[in-house]
C-alpha cells in the first residue's frame, strides 16, 4: 500500500482507477477476491496502541504505596526470622495481585467486546449485491455506497455523486462541507481539501449520496498518515470512579494516621515490657524487636486491609459487566458514565418512527386530486377500483417511486428507507405503468426542508419530482392536477387539500404530498430555483403501527417516575393518534416546531413542563427542548438518528442513537446505541442502569462498613491490651475473603423486582453522602462491639480458654459477621431472614466458599500454624455465631424501621442497606 500512496487517484478517470485496482464499478469485487485482499492488506483499522504484556499488567497490581509498605514488612519479618509470617504475607499479596489482574482483564475484555459490537459498518457492492459488512473488512477495490450521515470508512475515488457534500473538518480543518463531483478535474498537486473527486476515511457525509472505489484502507489512508487515532481514545474515569478516588485518598490519610497511632502504642508497650531505660538498650533484646515487628506488621496490615484500594477496579468490573448485559438486550452503551446516569434519568424524549412504532411502513391510503371521496379503504390490487382518475394515480405513483432512493439489489431484494420502500411496493402493485424516468439530478431530503426533489428526463424534457410533508410541499405549489388538468390552486382548493391531509393524519397516517414541475434545464444550482411553482398531484397515507411493547414500556416509565415525551417530525395529528394508542398523552396537547420557533427560551421553559407531544420539529428544536428540560432539573435521555441530531444527543444527559436507521454521526455523538431502535430497549436499559448503580452502592458500603469494623477492633484493643487482638495475617485474611468474592457477588446482584417502582435517584446525590457515611460507621461499630464483647468474655470468663483461642474466636466472628452482613445489602425493605435474601446464587456460593476457607484456617494443622489459630469447640462456635448474628439482627430491625418511615413519605425502596 505504500506504492498506492504515491498514486494520483484524484486525477485518474474512474475506469482507470477500476482497472488499476482490478474491480468492477457496477458489481464490485467477488467475495473470494475480497477475502484474498483482506488477508493481503490486513484489516481496515488504524494501528492500535501497543498492548501491555500480561506480565506487566500483573506486576502493575503491586505498584501501590501500601503494597510497597507491606513488601517492606515481609523483608523485616524475614530479617527477624519470622519466615512463616513472611511467606504467608507474600502468598496473600500474590493472591490479591492475581485477583486484581483477573478483574482488570475481565473489564478489558468486556470493553473490547463492547467496541466490537459498536464497530462501524459499511454498505458495499460485492458480486453485484449490496450488503452490509464491518468497515474493518473493507479492502482496496471495494465499491462502497454512501448516504447522508454516513462516516466515510476508507479513502476512495468517487464513481458517482448526487448533491454530495462531505464534512472534512476532522482531516483538513475546513469547517464547511465540501462539494464532491465524480467527474471533476483536479490538478495533480492540489491540496487535500481541493480533491473533489475523492472521499477520505474519518470524514462525514453531510448531504447527498454517492458511490466510490476504495483506494486505501487502514494505516495507508490519509487519516492513518497523520496518525489521527480518534477511534482509539482512552476511556475516561466515570464520575463515580473519580468520586471514589477522592474518597479513597481521604480514607487513606485517616487510616495511615490510625495505623501510626497503633504502631506507636504497640512500640511503647513493647518498650515498657522490655524493662530497659533507653530505646537503644531495648533494641538489643530479641523479644523487644519481635514485639516491635509485630506492632509494625499490625499497623501495616491494618492500613492495607482498611484502605479500599481495590474499589476502582471492582467498580470498573461491575460497570463493564453491566455494559455487556445491556448489550445482550440490544442497548450498546458507548461510555461507562452512561451506566451511572441511566439510573437517574427522569425524562425520555423519544422519536416516533421505529422507536415507538414498528418502522414497517405500508401505503394504505391514496388521494388523487381534490376529491375527498378519493380517501380509499385498504387498497386492493386493481387501480380501477381505487380512483376515478387512473391517469393521476399513475403519475402520483411514478413520482413517489422515482423521487426515491429505495432500489432492488441484484438478487431482487428491495433495500432503503422503510417509507420509500413502501412507496415502491405500492407503485409496483397499483400503477398500470412502471415507468422510471432517468434521474439526472437531485436535492436530497433534509430534516429542516422536510422534502426531497429529484430531476428526471421525461419525454426528452427535464421534470422535477417532489415529495414531502403536505404543509411544506403545498406551500410551494401554485397549481394542482385535477382530473388530468393543471389548474390554478386557489385558497378554497388549498383548504380542501389540507383538510384531507388533516383527516388522514388524525386517523394515524403518515402523509406525504406529491408534486412536480417542468423545468427549462436539468441544472440544479439552488433548491429555491427548482422547488417553486409546483403542481400538486395528491397525497399518500402510510401506516406505521405502534410496537406492541411500547404501551407497557411507557406505563413502566410512569411507575418509575420517568416522564416520556414523543418528539417527531411527523404531522401533529399523526403524533396524537399514535400517542393515544400507546397511552402517552391524555389531553392530546401538541407543540409544533412552528410554535417552538416563535417562543422565547423562557416561554419554552414554561411549555415543556406540561407538553408530552412535539410534532413537526427539526433537530434545532430538539436541542432547545433538551436545554429547557435540563433547566427544570431533569436528567434527559434524547433519541436521534440524523446528522443534525448530534448536537441534541451531545447536550442530553443520555444521547440515544438508532442502530438500524441511525447515521454514524449520531452514533458517535450518542452515549448509547439501540441495536433494535426500540423504545422498550431504552426502558430496559434504564432498569439495568438502576440495578448496576444500586449494586455499586451495595458493595461500596459493604466494603467500607467491614473495613471500619476491622479498624475499630485494632484501634480499640491497642489501648486496652498488651497484645494485638488480631494478627497481621488474620487482618489480611479477613480483608481478602470479604473484599473478594462476596463483594463481587453483590456487584452482580439481580435487580430488585421493585427497581422500576421507585423514583429516579437524585443525580447530585453522592454514593457516600453524609447519611451513608453515618450508616457505614454505625454498622461497622455495631459489628466491632459485638466482636469485642465476645472476645473479652472468651478471654476472661470462659473457663479453660487461652488468649490464642479467644483470638481465634474473634478472628472467626469477624469473618462470619462480615459474610452475613453482605446479605443485609440485598434489600433495605426486606428482612435478611426472608427467602429473598437467598436469591443471589453467586452470593450464596461466595458465602459457602469463604466459610469453608475459614474452617480450613481454623482446623487444618498447616494453616493453624500459619495463622496462629486454635480449633474451636461447639460452645465456642455458638459464641461466634451469636457475635455475628446479634449485630445482623439489630441492623435488620433498624433498616426495616427506616423503610417503613420512608414508605409513609414516598413509595420508594432504596436497595442499599
Amino acid at each position: 500500500m505504500d506504492e498506492s500512496r504515491e498514486t494520483a487517484w484524484h486525477v485518474m478517470p474512474v475506469r482507470e482507477v477500476a482497472a488499476a485496482l482490478g474491480t468492477d464499478p457496477e458489481c464490485g469485487l467477488s467475495a473470494e477476491e475480497a477475502a484474498r485482499r483482506l488477508a493481503e492488506h490486513g484489516q481496515n483499522l488504524l494501528a492500535p496502541p501497543v498492548k501491555v504484556p500480561a506480565w506487566k499488567k500483573f506486576l502493575a497490581q503491586f505498584n501501590d504505596f501500601m503494597i510497597w509498605v507491606l513488601m517492606a514488612a515481609v523483608v523485616i519479618s524475614a530479617i527477624e526470622h519470622q519466615l512463616l509470617e513472611a511467606f504467608a504475607i507474600t502468598a496473600i499479596l500474590l493472591l490479591n495481585g492475581f485477583l486484581g489482574f483477573i478483574q482488570e482483564y475481565r473489564a478489558e475484555q468486556a470493553l473490547e467486546a463492547l467496541k466490537q459490537m459498536a464497530a462501524p459498518t459499511a454498505t458495499v457492492v460485492r458480486d453485484g449485491v449490496e450488503q452490509e459488512v464491518p468497515a474493518a473488512e473493507l479492502v482496496p477495490g471495494d465499491v462502497v455506497i454512501l448516504e447522508a450521515g454516513d462516516k466515510v470508512p476508507a479513502d476512495g475515488r468517487l464513481i458517482e455523486a448526487a448533491s454530495l457534500k462531505v464534512d472534512e473538518s476532522s482531516l483538513t480543518g475546513e469547517s464547511r462541507p465540501v462539494s464532491k463531483h465524480a467527474d471533476a478535474e483536479c490538478e495533480l498537486h492540489c491540496a487535500l481539501g481541493d480533491r473533489s473527486t475523492m472521499v477520505y476515511a474519518g470524514t462525514t457525509v453531510a448531504v447527498g449520496r454517492g458511490r466510490f472505489i476504495v483506494t486505501e484502507t487502514g494505516q495507508a489512508t490519509e487519516m492513518g498518515r497523520i496518525a489521527d487515532l480518534l477511534a482509539q481514545q482512552e476511556e475516561e474515569a466515570t464520575p463515580l470512579q473519580r468520586e471514589l478516588k477522592g474518597v479513597g485518598k481521604r480514607i487513606a490519610t485517616l487510616i495511615l494516621a490510625i495505623a501510626t497511632i497503633v504502631f506507636a502504642v504497640g512500640a511503647w508497650q513493647a518498650y515498657n515490657a522490655s524493662g530497659e531505660t533507653s530505646l537503644f538498650a531495648a533494641l538489643a533484646h530479641e523479644a523487644f524487636r519481635a514485639r516491635l515487628t509485630v506492632a509494625l506488621l499490625v499497623a501495616i496490615s491494618l492500613a492495607v486491609a482498611a484502605i479500599p484500594e481495590g474499589l476502582p477496579a471492582i467498580v470498573t468490573v461491575a460497570l463493564s459487566l453491566g455494559v455487556r448485559k445491556m448489550a445482550e438486550h440490544n442497548a450498546i452503551v458507548r461510555k461507562l458514565h452512561a451506566v451511572e446516569t441511566l439510573g437517574s434519568t427522569t425524562f425520555i424524549c423519544s422519536d416516533k418512527t421505529g422507536t415507538i412504532t414498528r418502522n414497517e411502513m405500508a401505503v394504505r391510503r391514496v388521494v388523487v386530486g381534490l376529491d375527498g371521496a378519493d380517501i380509499l379503504p385498504d387498497w386492493a390490487l386493481q387501480p380501477d377500483d381505487l380512483t376515478p382518475d387512473p391517469a393521476g394515480l399513475d403519475l402520483l405513483l411514478e413520482i413517489a417511486a422515482s423521487c426515491n432512493d429505495a432500489h432492488f439489489t441484484a438478487d431482487g431484494t428491495l433495500v432503503g428507507d422503510p417509507t420509500e420502500t413502501a412507496l415502491v411496493v405500492a407503485a409496483d402493485a397499483l400503477a398500470e405503468s412502471r415507468r422510471r424516468p432517468r434521474r439526472v439530478a437531485e436535492i436530497p431530503f433534509d430534516s429542516e426542508r422536510k422534502r426531497m426533489t429529484t430531476v428526471h428526463v421525461v419525454d426528452g424534457r427535464p421534470v422535477a419530482y417532489v415529495k414531502g410533508g403536505a404543509d411544506v410541499v403545498l406551500g410551494l405549489c401554485t397549481h394542482a392536477l385535477v382530473r388530468g388538468k393543471r389548474v390554478a390552486l386557489d385558497e378554497t382548493m388549498r383548504h380542501r387539500i389540507l383538510a384531507i391531509n388533516t383527516e388522514l393524519a388524525a386517523s394515524g397516517f403518515r402523509t406525504l404530498a406529491i408534486a412536480f414541475r417542468e423545468l427549462d434545464d436539468a441544472t440544479v444550482d439552488e433548491p429555491s430555483a427548482v422547488e417553486r411553482d409546483l403542481t400538486y398531484v395528491g397525497i399518500v397515507g402510510l401506516v406505521d403501527p405502534p410496537r406492541p411493547e411500547a404501551a407497557e414500556a411507557i406505563a413502566t416509565c410512569r411507575r418509575a417516575g420517568i416522564e416520556v415525551a414523543m418528539v417527531t417530525g411527523d404531522h401533529a395529528l399523526t403524533a396524537r393518534a399514535i400517542a393515544q394508542q400507546v397511552g402517552l398523552s391524555d389531553d392530546g396537547e401538541v407543540l409544533t416546531g412552528v410554535e417552538i420557533e416563535r417562543m422565547s427560551d423562557d416561554e419554552l421553559y414554561e411549555a415543556v413542563a406540561r407538553t408530552r407531544l412535539y410534532a413537526r420539529v427539526d433537530p434545532a428544536h430538539k436541542l432547545r427542548i433538551v436545554e429547557a428540560l435540563k433547566r427544570h432539573g431533569h436528567i434527559v435521555a434524547m433519541t436521534g438518528d440524523g446528522v443534525n441530531d448530534a448536537p441534541a444527543l451531545k447536550r442530553a444527559d443520555i444521547g440515544v442513537a438508532m442502530g438500524r436507521v441511525g447515521t454514524d454521526v449520531s452514533r458517535e455523538a450518542a452515549d448509547m446505541v439501540l441495536a433494535d431502535d426500540n423504545f422498550a430497549t431504552i426502558v430496559e436499559a434504564v432498569r439495568m442502569g438502576r440495578a448496576v448503580y444500586d449494586n455499586l452502592k451495595k458493595f461500596i458500603l459493604f466494603l467500607l462498613s467491614c473495613n471500619v469494623s476491622e479498624v475499630l477492633i485494632i484501634f480499640v484493643t491497642t489501648f486496652f491490651a498488651d497484645r494485638p487482638a488480631l494478627l497481621p495475617l488474620q487482618i489480611l485474611w479477613i480483608n481478602l475473603i470479604t473484599d473478594g468474592f462476596p463483594a463481587l457477588a453483590l456487584g452482580v446482584d439481580p435487580a430488585s423486582p421493585r427497581v422500576m417502582e421507585r423514583p429516579p435517584r437524585d443525580a447530585s446525590e453522592s454514593v457516600l453522602a453524609r447519611k451513608r457515611q453515618a450508616q457505614v460507621l454505625w454498622q461497622g461499630a455495631l459489628i466491632t462491639v459485638a466482636g469485642l464483647i465476645m472476645y473479652v468474655w472468651a478471654d476472661l470468663f470462659m473457663p479453660g480458654h487461652s488468649f490464642e483461642r479467644a483470638q481465634t474466636m474473634l478472628f472467626s466472628a469477624m469473618v462470619l459477621a462480615q459474610l452475613v452482613h453482605a446479605f443485609s445489602f440485598r434489600s433495605e425493605s426486606r428482612s435478611i431472614f426472608s427467602a429473598y435474601s437467598l436469591k443471589n446464587r453467586w452470593l450464596n456460593v461466595a458465602f459457602a466458599g469463604s466459610l469453608l476457607l475459614q474452617l480450613g484456617v481454623v482446623y487444618l494443622p498447616p494453616l493453624q500454624r500459619v495463622f496462629k489459630t486454635q480449633p474451636l469447640s461447639v460452645s465456642d462456635w455458638l459464641a461466634v455465631i451469636a457475635a455475628a448474628i446479634v449485630p445482623t439482627v439489630l441492623i435488620d430491625i433498624t433498616k426495616r424501621l427506616v423503610a417503613r418511615s420512608s414508605a409513609r413519605s414516598a413509595p420508594t425502596e432504596p436497595v442499599s442497606a
